[in-house]
C-alpha cells in the first residue's frame, strides 16, 4: 500500500526528531543512522528513503529546526512589517528557539565538534549563510522603500544583527553568563533592535 503524504511527512518528522535528540545525546560525527533509526524505531534502510546521508539529514535539522526554518516559514504579512515591527518580533522567536531546551543541547554538544574541527559540519556555515541572504534581502526591500538607510553592503549587517544574536545565546547557553542571564529574552530582542536600529535610520 502506497504511503499517503501525510504518512510520509510525519515518519519524515520522525526522524528529524530522532535525529536532534541523537546528535543533542551523541554529537554529529558519533552519531550514526543506525542510532538515528533506533530512536526513531524504524528500521535503518527506511533512512536512506528520506535521507541520502547522516550529513542530509543534519542538513535538514538545521535548515528546517533553525532559525532559518524560522525565517522560511515567516508570513508575507510578518515580511511586509516595518523595521521597528518585524525586528524586535524577529529576534525574539529566534532567542525563543534557540534557547529552547533540544536546541541548547545540540548547541552544546556540537560546538566543540565544530571548534575541534570545522569541515565535520559542512553543512552549518551554509546555513548560517543562507539565514544571513534572507535576512539581507528583507534589509534591502527596506532600504528601498526608504525605511532604513542605504548601506553599501546588507549582507554584512545582516551579520551583523545575527552575530549580536549568536553572542548572547553563548553567554546565555554555553558561559551560563549570570550578567546575560539576568535579561528576559524580550529584553534582549528588544535592546538588539533598537541598537541596530540606530544605525540604520534614516538622517
Amino acid at each position: 500500500m502506497a504511503r499517503t503524504p501525510k504518512v510520509v511527512e510525519d515518519r519524515r518528522e520522525q526522524l528529524l526528531d530522532a535525529a536532534i535528540r541523537v546528535f543533542a545525546r551523541k554529537g554529529f560525527s558519533r552519531a550514526t543512522n543506525k542510532d538515528i533509526a533506533h530512536e526513531a524505531d524504524v528500521t535503518s534502510g527506511l533512512i536512506y528513503h528520506y535521507f541520502e546521508s547522516k550529513e542530509a539529514l543534519l542538513q535538514a535539522v538545521l535548515e528546517e529546526r533553525s532559525p532559518l526554518g524560522l525565517l522560511r516559514s515567516l508570513s508575507l504579512q510578518v515580511m511586509e512589517l516595518p523595521p521597528a515591527q518585524f525586528l524586535p518580533l524577529l529576534v525574539l522567536q529566534i532567542l525563543q528557539l534557540v534557547e529552547g531546551e533540544q536546541f541548547v543541547q545540540i548547541i552544546r554538544v556540537m560546538l566543540p565538534e565544530i571548534l575541534h574541527n570545522a569541515s565535520a559540519l559542512p553543512v552549518a556555515p551554509n546555513v548560517l549563510q543562507q539565514a544571513v541572504n534572507m535576512l539581507a534581502r528583507y534589509l534591502d526591500q527596506q532600504m528601498e522603500q526608504g525605511n532604513l538607510r542605504r548601506l553599501e553592503d546588507n549582507r554584512l549587517a545582516a551579520q551583523a544583527l545575527i552575530g549580536s544574536v549568536i553572542g548572547f545565546v553563548l553567554r546565555r547557553q554555553i558561559f551560563l553568563d549570570s550578567q546575560a542571564l539576568a535579561y528576559s529574552q524580550e529584553q534582549v530582542a528588544n535592546t538588539i533592535a533598537d541598537i541596530f536600529l540606530q544605525g540604520l535610520l534614516p538622517d
